[in-house]
């Protein structure tokens, strides 16, 4: 997967998520939408320095605020599943699964890059 690809992937989980938001503007689901529009937002920045950075410690401080960024909305996601349990909203189930896909895709593209590093360096 492209870096274009993953960029836009996230984008089209915030696209929905701020969809779903307009469902019930006056609840939780505004919160929701609004932290996790933004932490996506900002993980995807992170990712973007991550591939930039040349020095083994600017990797480690990228890394640990990808995980901050990652660990907030999987929080949110959390919530938001367990707020749709009573109502069991599709639209809801879907964009919690949706989330949770494009958080492994970074995962997996995180892992990558760091294998990828540790090679080099072995080099």
């Amino acid at each position: 997967m492209t870096l274009d690809q993953i960029h836009r992937l996230n984008g089209k989980f915030q696209h929905k998520t701020a969809q779903i938001s307009e469902l019930m503007p006056s609840g939780n689901l505004v919160e929701f939408a609004a932290v996790l529009i933004r932490n996506s937002r900002r993980m995807d920045a992170v990712f973007k320095k991550m591939l930039a950075v040349q020095t083994q410690s600017g990797l480690g401080r990228a890394m640990a605020r990808m995980e901050d960024e990652m660990d907030e909305i999987i929080f949110m996601l959390d919530q938001m599943d367990l707020a749709n349990r009573k109502r069991n909203i599709k639209l809801i189930t879907d964009l919690v699964k949706e989330g949770y896909e494009v958080l492994s895709i970074y995962s997996i593209c995180c892992d990558q890059l760091l294998e990828k590093r540790l090679k080099k360096e072995e080099n």
